[in-house]
This record gives structure tokens, C-alpha cells and sequence, in this order.
């Protein structure tokens, strides 16, 4: 039981990854906080968990695009009513957008993409910062990409919002270094079965690529002893823990 007694915020918690990390926190004893904007999906990820662990999920309906500052206030307040302290905060909640030329890409659609990748990323890790220093050992996960690292034509927005990600992920570990015991991570998981590389490479077969279930051990290593004691904080499917 690693995440026995943790509070964990997953976003983007109903499909892919964000469904298998809430589910496999749970199995680990987490009480994971599931955030997403479909109530029929929250809801059966919810049941399962209460059926199958003995935790105590909570379910918080919110649609990243239309987040403000008061939302994401709010939604902090309601995890400290219900827990008092965040154990961690994954952030894997992401808009794909729309594959074109930046000359060509909409100011609305650019706006979408960039509230749900960066803006509300920035917002709840900010106003989720009180509670997080309540825990010994709070962790702050981005969920990052290839295409952070080098632009790539026709990825438009959303490599660039993952550009952004991670410069923030190495903003706030400098800003935290040394004064709180708090680590932000980058963590790319690679060309994963999930419905957003199907939407990047509709021509690409899935069963080439690794499930969900294979990133297990990364989002464990996290919470581990072991990720207190390696100065990194950016990671790449493959990478050694």
C-alpha cells in the first residue's frame, strides 16, 4: 500500500492514462480526487474504485476551457475542506487541437487549447500550492510530450503549450528548491494506446504501441523513496528509475 492514505488530484481522470492512474493509486491505497468534465464517465471510474478499493475518491466535474481564477480557487477550497492536504497533482488533462499550420490556425481554437494545456495547469497548481505544503514529499507531475523539445510543423499550439509546460515544471522547482520538500516532474510517456494518439496518427496501428498500463511503474516511481533522492526532474518512457 505505497499511496496508502494520499490525496491525489488526476486530471483528464476519465480516459486513458488519467483513468488508469486513478485506478492503479486506488489499488495502492490513494484517495484519488477525479477531475474531468464528462458527470457519466467520472462516474463509473468513481464506482469502480469504490467497489473494488477501500479509499475514499472524490468526484470534482469541471471542463478545463472554461476555467477562471475563482474556479480554480474553488476547487482548491474543496479539496481542503474534504482532506486538509494534497499529496499530489497530476496533470494530465490535454487538448490535441487542431494539426495545421500556425498561419493557419484560429485565435479560438488557439485560446482552447491554451486554457486546458497551460492556463489551468498554471491556476490549480498555484492555488493547490497550500495544501500541497501540508504534505511531506508533495509532488506536482506535467504531463509532457516529444514536441516540447524541438517545434514541429503542422503541431501548432500544442506543441508550443508543451514548450510552455515544461518551462514552467523547471520554474517552480527552482522556485521551491531548497524551501519546501515539494518536487515538480516533466513526464513524457511516449506513443502510448491512447485516444489522442489515434487522433495524431490515424494511419498508425495501436497495437504497436504500449498501453496504459505500462507507464505503472513511472507513476509509482513518483511517490517512491527512490524519486526523493534523484536531482532530475524531467523523464522519458525508457528512462532508467
Amino acid at each position: 500500500m505505497l499511496l496508502k492514505n494520499k490525496n491525489i488530484l488526476i486530471t483528464g481522470a476519465t480516459d486513458g492514462i488519467g483513468a488508469q492512474i486513478s485506478k492503479l493509486y486506488s489499488s495502492h491505497g490513494a484517495n484519488i480526487i477525479l477531475l474531468g468534465r464528462n458527470e457519466e464517465k467520472l462516474n463509473k471510474i468513481y464506482d469502480d474504485i469504490i467497489e473494488n478499493t477501500d479509499t475514499k475518491p472524490l468526484i470534482l466535474e469541471c471542463d478545463l476551457n472554461q476555467i477562471s481564477d475563482n474556479g480554480a480557487k474553488e476547487i482548491a477550497d474543496a479539496i481542503s475542506d474534504e482532506y486538509g492536504v494534497l499529496h499530489g497533482l497530476i496533470h494530465n488533462a490535454a487538448e490535441l487541437g487542431k494539426l495545421t499550420s500556425l498561419e493557419n490556425y484560429s485565435l479560438d481554437d488557439w485560446d482552447k487549447l491554451m486554457r486546458v494545456n497551460l492556463t489551468a495547469p498554471f491556476l490549480l497548481t498555484k492555488y493547490l500550492l497550500p495544501s500541497l505544503k501540508e504534505a511531506d514529499n508533495g509532488r506536482v507531475i506535467l504531463t509532457s510530450s516529444g514536441v516540447a523539445h524541438k517545434g514541429r510543423a503542422f503541431w501548432g499550439a500544442y506543441s508550443i503549450s508543451k514548450a510552455a509546460l515544461k518551462t514552467m515544471q523547471e520554474i517552480f522547482s527552482e522556485e521551491f528548491e531548497g524551501s519546501s520538500s515539494i518536487k515538480f516532474f516533466s513526464f513524457d510517456p511516449g506513443a502510448t494506446r491512447t485516444k489522442m494518439r489515434s487522433a495524431a496518427y490515424p494511419a498508425e496501428d495501436p497495437n504497436n504501441l504500449k498501453s496504459a498500463e505500462d507507464l505503472n511503474d513511472y507513476y509509482l516511481w513518483f511517490f517512491s523513496k527512490k524519486s526523493n533522492q534523484k536531482e532530475i526532474n524531467f523523464i522519458s518512457f525508457g528512462d532508467s528509475l
